[in-house]
């Protein structure tokens, strides 16, 4: 018993000999947690209130820190908003950048005059605060590729040609693994874990993209699949049950809003829902009731099928269809649906290289396919430059071909059995609005604040 006793007197003797967190370093865990979770105003507020009740800092490290965490909570509400993306005027400095520069400026000082500090009357502060500016330097580098990376985005909704999505994969792999390693300090684990979350949310959407562009069924379903339990595990969608009960029952509470950031990756996300539930159309309709189908389609941001189905209608085209290119994926082509990862299929070859993976009213009409497949290898240029149709009348058939590509292995094949005019207006806004949308283009060109998405 007194042996029980001796120890427990140890455990306590120990546990009360660890030093007390400091009233600083319990201001900075709860500053990066509040800014992880989006509240940039209530985080600045709190450095500034910092700041002026404790005039006696001013001119000392943490001075120095509490004016360089208030000007950080600033550019994340800037950077978290996308206004770097916004128009840029001739001779215009991009603010955010800049921002970004002096505030690394900034905590490079802070670390050095830690690092160098004799003595004082807080070493151990000094040298957290150090520790602390020179991991924050990190997080300001990771934050500068990003804002790297969605301006390419951005800049590529503006471009008709084709979209490279393996590029696009490769880079911000590339940029999640470079600074996978930096800021691991246990006060940034929040800040860490925030910007970690979005690396991985937009890896994994572009992983989608690519899966889904390679008409790949399973592989695409998974990534979906994956990137909307990382959305739901960034804790945003909480927030914005959250919102209208605190309206309601605090009109004055303050509540972080949900950064058009996260809202675009959300919209983004469903976007290639919309284009998962086109190319995969046919297996998909398989699996339940049409009018429970419909019903699914109809709540999906672009319903395509309802847009297929009502173009053909009105335009009373003999068929509309999407043709996928094999040419390149041998080697993972087997047809519509899931199949065996063992499954042996012959390679495609021939008219069964541009097999029809959307076909409208029918399967694809065999009689033109011959026609289709010719005028899509012999004016391929045209094809790649995206900002023409393909337009050909067939007198022989008395039916008149018009071909845009809208993905990168997809083409959009409509046939009429009867001349029409290659300047159709109803027909040639449809195809350059399914070749926009299809391509992500308009995704891309949303991130600009105030475009129209």
């Amino acid at each position: 018993m007194s042996d029980t006793r001796s120890s427990m007197s140890e455990v306590e003797e120990s546990t009360s000999s660890l030093p007390p967190v400091s009233q600083e370093q319990a201001f900075l865990e709860t500053y990066f947690l509040t800014i992880s979770q989006f509240a940039y105003d209530k985080a600045k507020e709190s450095a500034d209130r910092e700041k002026d009740t404790r005039k006696n800092t001013y001119g000392t490290t943490w001075g120095q820190m509490l004016f360089a965490l208030s000007h950080l909570a600033t550019a994340e509400k800037t950077y978290a908003s996308l206004l770097f993306l916004g128009q840029k005027w001739f001779g215009r400095k991009d603010s955010l950048r800049t921002s970004y520069s002096q505030l690394f400026t900034e905590l490079r000082k802070i670390e050095n005059l830690g690092k160098h500090a004799v003595g004082g009357t807080a070493p151990h502060l000094e040298g957290l605060l150090a520790h602390l500016c020179g991991q924050l330097c990190q997080y300001i580098q990771a934050r500068q590729d990003i804002m790297d990376f969605y301006e390419m985005l951005s800049s590529q909704g503006g471009q008709r040609s084709d979209i490279n999505y393996c590029d696009l994969v490769n880079t911000i792999t590339e940029r999640t693994q470079r600074h996978s390693k930096s800021f691991h300090h246990p006060i940034l684990s929040p800040l860490k874990t925030s910007i970690t979350q979005e690396f991985d949310c937009l890896q994994t959407l572009l992983q989608a993209e690519l899966e889904i562009s390679q008409w790949k069924f399973l592989q695409s379903l998974f990534k979906l699949h994956d990137v909307n339990a990382k959305l739901e595990s960034w804790g945003i969608p909480q927030l914005m049950k959250e919102q209208p009960k605190k309206r309601l029952s605090s009109p004055s509470h303050k509540m972080p809003s949900v950064p058009p950031l996260y809202q675009w990756l959300v919209k983004y996300k469903d976007s290639l829902v919309s284009k998962f539930s086109l190319y995969f159309h046919e297996v998909l309709s398989k699996q339940g009731p049409v009018a429970e189908m419909k019903g699914l389609l109809s709540k999906l941001p672009v319903d395509y099928y309802s847009k297929f189905v009502s173009f053909h209608k009105k335009s009373d085209a003999f068929n509309v269809s999407l043709v996928f290119h094999v040419s390149g994926c041998e080697d993972t082509y087997k047809g519509h649906g899931y199949h065996h990862p063992e499954s042996v299929f012959e390679p495609a070859t021939g008219l069964d290289s541009y097999p029809a993976v959307f076909s409208y009213p029918n399967d694809r009409p065999a009689n033109h396919w011959p026609n289709v497949v010719m005028l899509m290898t012999s004016r391929l240029p045209e094809l790649i430059s995206s900002d023409r149709l393909v337009y050909f009348y067939d007198k022989h058939f008395q039916s008149t071909y018009y071909i845009s590509k809208v993905d990168v292995r997809m083409t959009l094949v409509i046939i009429f059995d009867s001349k029409k005019n290659e300047k159709d207006t109803y027909v040639n806004t449809f195809m350059t609005e399914m070749s926009s949308q299809l391509r992500s283009n308009k995704s891309f060109a949303a991130l600009k604040p105030g475009s129209r998405s």
